[in-house]
């Protein structure tokens, strides 16, 4: 197992996080074992389920005379795309993905903002700029001059794993690293941040399917 840490910490300091987190750690190698590697990918092909704001949807994709593909659209609890008939394989696949991939980014772009506000009125501190990203691997990032940046992909996740990734980049807005003030200014704003964190590493898993 390889483990990836901030530099200023010391063997010893990593050696005594290891085992105290050794139990969660063996649970989430399990979870990876069982899930990640076996979950097949996503074809983007009617009957595969997507998820927004933690609720499962199947996707209904339909066929199209019309040589203009049509926005994706949530109908009657179920993803809608439309595409013409002429696409076929990876080529439908593709415009598929890319219906679904917009419509989840226009929902971020809607929800992230009316989630931020009702906690920057808790931690008393404004960011600069609020910008929704198509980031690979991070679910948010926070700058030196405030400006606060967000996945799409997160909108895929609960709200509850939501509004844990949006008061974590907040809270960057008064204490840069992850020290122990951090995490108290975290934990006053939500308590249970810490289950909260371990389902936002459980849908890392799903959102793979759009990278």
């Amino acid at each position: 197992m390889v483990v990836y840490s901030p530099s200023f910490l010391t063997s010893d300091n990593i050696k005594e996080i290891l085992k105290k987190r050794a139990r969660w750690v063996i649970e989430k190698q399990e979870l990876l074992k069982n899930t990640s590697f076996f979950e097949p990918a996503k074809e983007f092909v009617s009957g595969e389920a997507f998820s927004y704001l933690g609720r499962q949807y199947r996707l209904k994709v339909i066929r199209s005379d019309s040589e203009k593909n049509k926005k994706c659209k949530l109908v009657g609890g179920r993803f809608v795309v439309t595409i013409s008939h002429h696409l076929n394989g990876e080529k439908a696949k593709e415009h598929v993905k890319k219906a679904l991939s917009d419509w989840y980014f226009k929902r971020a772009e809607e929800k992230i903002p009316e989630r931020v506000n009702i906690y920057i009125k808790r931690l008393g501190k404004q960011p600069e700029k609020i910008e929704i990203k198509n980031h690979k691997k991070r679910w948010g990032s926070c700058s030196r001059n405030g400006v606060v940046r967000f996945n799409w992909k997160i909108v895929m996740a609960p709200v509850t794993v939501l509004d844990y990734v949006l008061v974590h980049e907040l809270c960057h807005l008064i204490y840069p690293h992850h020290s122990d003030q951090f995490w108290k200014k975290v934990g006053a704003i939500i308590p249970d941040y810490d289950k909260r964190r371990d389902r936002l590493r459980e849908y890392s898993i799903q959102i793979r399917h759009f990278d």
